[in-house]
């Protein structure tokens, strides 16, 4: 079926029984929808998700969510190797759309950049500018290591620089980067750079990639222009990313209508709903990776992503970016600080692993509280910086945000208050499985302590996570997936009262009769949260505020009934008293992630340079582990531009007889690089802007000029002391550089501003710190030459070689870990005594152990588990590989034996960890 197929063509039909399946990032969640004397129910059930190795094939686990359906209904739904029954289908699978993003300036266009793929619901997974700080060689290996769905390449206002974008296209070739799902194939690159840039960027890109271009998303200094780059990546990824997930191409011929982007279809049942809806709505879909928050109001949807902010493979960042006080302050146990550590680093390491004590759930659900707040001020971040950076869109998101507000809730603002803005919506929905799939009470706590909601709102969850197979639905039939919207997918939790402003000093009195004929009488102790039964249809009537001044509002009953919270915000304690005691969710229908068994045997390695260099080594050489294979040392040098056939007004055939200078020369600035004779008036002159070497002349009369390496690697001294006019021992608290680091020409090294005047000093080239001499008030720069080493490491026979290095061919016995921190390094093997360049074997090491670990200078340690809390922000100066996890774990004792056997021997350790998206496991190798 063609994607384009609509509601009418979708040969769907009106079925009484339909299959909806969501391919998420790491589980496929299926539901049977079945409707029976007139009511519809569901069935749900769930499998691993199957897009990485060794399946790679995700209709695989479509297949298995759906065989666990057909075993709880004893119903046949899978005929020949497919669905048998109507079946759509939404998804995610690879982690949702992942992109990086580039821009000259970090906190311009970059920036600009950034936000234009947050606001298209995209996963950043890393932003380049010309002044990041990173070497350009840095910058090609932090690129090659990642695997986007497509890059956003930004940089340059309109008729500005041509040369940041064109140089970044070229680090971008270098790369060799390639697509997440489909490696064979070519990356989407979207330009939206200087409009100038765009076909010399093009050009460079050549036929390695597929190639788009949209207006400037920075085109000046004053705008930002985000529509037209979001609606491409929009369309990118539904129409041509999507489709390189393996398998794809055979769910797609299940399908009765096109499949969609999981976050899309849970945008489109909002889009729906909210048309019927008197107010705004935000949804929070916290997944295993990500946390999408929506905006909604009269069908208009605003989203966003929260990058790294989950409840799997993100859990340790949402613990490192709120805070570890954060989490406490919301989580009811007494356990240490390393146990809290302990338990969040497990569930990274093993992203499908549930809760299996109390205090593990607990855990979960502060974790939870601190993502959906992150992620909620992330949003409404990006939201608003949108609307007040595209003035013409204000209007329709305030209209979008706000509608009409309730004029009493302007008295609810607390001043100092974390700017949540939650006054401005009418109806919170959580989704995503810590909320759909927990106790709704617990719900209710997390989504009351995350948002700390001032005056009144309604909150409701996604009933089982169905609102993206709502989504879907609706592109097929809009009215039956707004009736199962209202009847199995949300289940309202009640009505929150948190009387803002109130400052927690006093009870609070609540008071009325319910819809039902019961009166209420209640009085709400400071800094107390109590439920006041009220069932789902019941309501009843409270006032804001006292006399002619008060308000009186509708309380709304649901699972949870009305919730009164009298705490003063922001909150000190979660709401404890809505937690369901000792509740721990039932075993997982998707198994843990098999430990890889020690393989031994042949082995075979490349070791590579990130872009060609000098190989060292030939076929038949043998190498050690300090062996070097390959070098590259070489200055990145940026092109320049100079539109010579354009200036001077002539053609780019006739631009050769004016033409003094030629391809191969080098040139200054100020050097007449070509001359037009006039009749009866000066001859028109090209004078060069730049200092470099004239590499080619492209078809439109451009020269092109390499940017010259620094003659004998001159040295540049800046006089900082100078140029700010202070003594040169005053120059330390103005300086924005250190030694060693790299620095763009035109880089302020110092800045100072005096009086409302600001005096700086700027690098005249592009380099790297050497040093500041404080005596003379002056900054040292040398120019920037890179060089890159790789060894052998894996020692062996060089079996074969390439322009980057080689593959080396080697026996041995290889481990897996399940976490690390450091680089590939080598040593003797130890169950004893640590000692310099040794790896070292230890059971549990903790902080005592590694303090003197770190004394000793050791090479590495293999540990059966470590403290999390011992590596969060650490450089223990060593590899660590640990082989059970976090914790008082053991290394497995057939392991164990396999180390005590090697003892004395050499030993290889990487503790290189990689757990989405090409998952890579930290590895011990001991070589025969």
């Amino acid at each position: 079926m063609s994607e384009k197929a609509g509601a009418g063509e979708s040969g769907f039909g009106k079925p009484d029984l339909f299959l909806i399946t969501d391919v998420g990032s790491t589980t496929t969640k299926a539901l049977l929808f079945e409707r029976s004397d007139g009511a519809w129910s569901f069935v749900r059930r769930e499998a691993p998700t199957t897009v990485e190795k060794p399946h790679e094939d995700v209709s695989l686990g479509v297949l298995s969510a759906v065989r666990a359906v057909e075993k709880a209904t004893g119903r046949q739904l899978i005929e020949d190797g497919r669905p048998c029954v109507p079946y759509l289908s939404t998804s995610s699978a690879g982690g949702g759309l992942a992109m990086v993003v580039t821009g000259l300036v970090r906190d311009l266009t970059a920036a600009s950049a950034d936000r234009v793929a947050l606001g298209a619901g995209a996963i950043v997974l890393d932003v380049f500018a010309m002044n990041d700080g990173r070497t350009p060689y840095r910058k090609i290996e932090d690129l090659k290591r990642l695997r986007p769905d497509m890059v956003l390449l930004a940089g340059g206002f309109d008729g500005d620089n041509i040369s940041g974008p064109v140089y970044l296209a070229e680090l971008i070739v270098e790369s060799g980067i390639h697509p997440k799902l489909n490696p064979e194939s070519r990356l989407d690159i979207i330009f939206g750079g200087n409009v100038n840039a765009r076909d010399y960027v093009k050009q460079v890109l050549g036929s390695g990639f597929e190639f788009y271009s949209v207006d400037n998303v920075r085109p000046d200094g004053k705008q930002e222009n985000p529509a037209p780059a979001r609606a491409l990546i929009h369309d990118l990824f539904r129409n041509h990313v999507m489709s390189q997930a393996p398998g794809y191409e055979r769910l797609k011929s299940w399908v009765s209508a096109p499949v969609r982007p999981t976050p899309a279809a849970f945008a489109h049942i909002l889009e729906v709903v909210s048309k019927d809806i008197d107010g705004a709505i935000m949804a929070i879909d916290i997944g295993g990776a990500t946390t999408d928050v929506y905006t909604a109001r009269a069908g208009s949807v605003f989203r966003t992503v929260s990058a790294n902010l989950g409840m799997s493979y993100s859990i340790r960042n949402v613990a490192e970016l709120g805070g570890l006080a954060a989490i406490r302050a919301m989580h009811p146990s007494d356990l240490s600080d390393a146990e809290l550590w302990n338990r969040i680093g497990n569930k990274h390491i093993d992203p499908t692993r549930l809760p299996d004590s109390a205090d593990d759930m607990a855990t979960e659900w502060a974790v939870a509280t601190v993502a959906v707040r992150e992620a909620v001020l992330e949003h409404l971040d990006v939201m608003h910086t949108t609307a007040e950076e595209s003035p013409e869109s204000r209007l329709d998101l305030d209209i979008l945000i706000r509608g009409a507000r309730r004029p009493w809730q302007k008295e609810l603002r607390v001043e100092g208050r974390p700017e949540l803005a939650l006054e401005d919506y009418d109806l919170v929905i959580g989704s995503g499985g810590i909320l759909s799939h927990s106790p709704r009470r617990a719900a209710a706590m997390m989504l009351l302590d995350a948002l700390q909601p001032n005056g009144v709102v309604d909150l409701a969850v996604d009933s089982a996570f169905m609102f993206p197979h709502l989504g879907v639905l609706a592109e097929v039939d809009e009215n039956l997936a707004r009736d199962l919207f209202h009847e199995l997918g949300i289940v309202r939790l009640g009505t929150v009262y948190a009387p803002a402003g109130h400052d927690g000093a006093a009870a609070l009195p609540v008071s009325g009769k319910t819809s039902g004929g019961r009166v209420v009488e209640e009085k709400i102790a400071p800094e107390e949260v109590a439920l006041i039964p009220l069932a789902e249809g019941e309501e009843m009537n409270l006032s804001w505020g006292a006399g002619a001044d008060g308000e009186s509002f509708t309380a709304r009953g649901g699972a949870c009934g009305l919730i009164v919270d009298n705490r003063a915000r922001p909150v000190r304690k979660g709401a404890e008293a809505l937690a369901p005691s000792g509740y721990v969710p039932a075993a997982s229908e998707v198994g843990a992630e098999a430990v890889e068994v020690p393989s031994a045997g042949e082995m075979k390695m490349a070791r590579e340079l990130a872009i060609p260099g000098q190989v060292l080594v030939g076929p038949g050489d043998r190498v050690a582990t300090n062996t070097l294979v390959a070098r590259s040392v070489r200055q990145f040098l940026r092109p320049f531009f100079l539109g010579v056939a354009r200036d001077l007004e002539v053609t780019p055939e006739d631009l050769a007889e004016h033409l003094i200078k030629r391809v191969g020369d080098e040139i200054k600035v100020g050097d007449v690089v070509a001359r037009k004779p006039r009749r009866l008036l000066p001859p028109r002159v090209y004078r060069s802007g730049v200092q470099g070497r004239i590499e080619k002349i492209l078809d439109n009369g451009t020269l092109v000029v390499r940017e010259s390496p620094e003659l004998a690697r001159e040295y540049t001294t800046v006089k900082v002391a100078e140029d700010l006019g202070r003594p040169a021992w005053e120059i330390k608290p103005y300086l924005r550089v250190e030694p060693g680091q790299p620095v763009e020409r035109g880089q302020w090294l110092a800045a100072d501003l005096r009086g409302g005047a600001l005096r700086f000093s700027a690098s005249p080239v592009r380099g790297k710190v050497n040093r500041i001499d404080g005596n003379f008030g002056m900054v040292v720069i040398e120019p920037l030459l890179e060089e890159l080493e790789v060894y052998a490491w894996l020692p062996g026979v060089v079996e074969s070689v390439s322009d980057t290095g080689c593959v080396v061919a080697a026996r041995g016995t290889a481990l897996s870990g399940i976490w690390g921190l450091g680089g590939e390094a080598s040593g003797v093997l130890t169950m004893r005594e640590p000692a310099p360049g040794r790896v070292v074997v230890r059971q549990f090491a903790g902080g005592d152990t590694l303090a003197d670990l770190k004394e000793k200078r050791v090479a590495g340690l293999i540990a059966g588990g470590v403290n999390l809390q011992d590596m969060v922000g650490a450089d223990p100066g060593f590899t660590v590989v640990a082989l059970a996890g976090f914790g008082e774990r053991t290394i497995p004792r057939a392991i164990m034996e396999l180390l005590e056997a090697h003892e004395g021997k050499l030993a290889l350790v990487d503790g290189t960890t990689q757990l989405r998206v090409g998952v890579v496991r930290p590895r011990v190798i001991l070589p025969s």
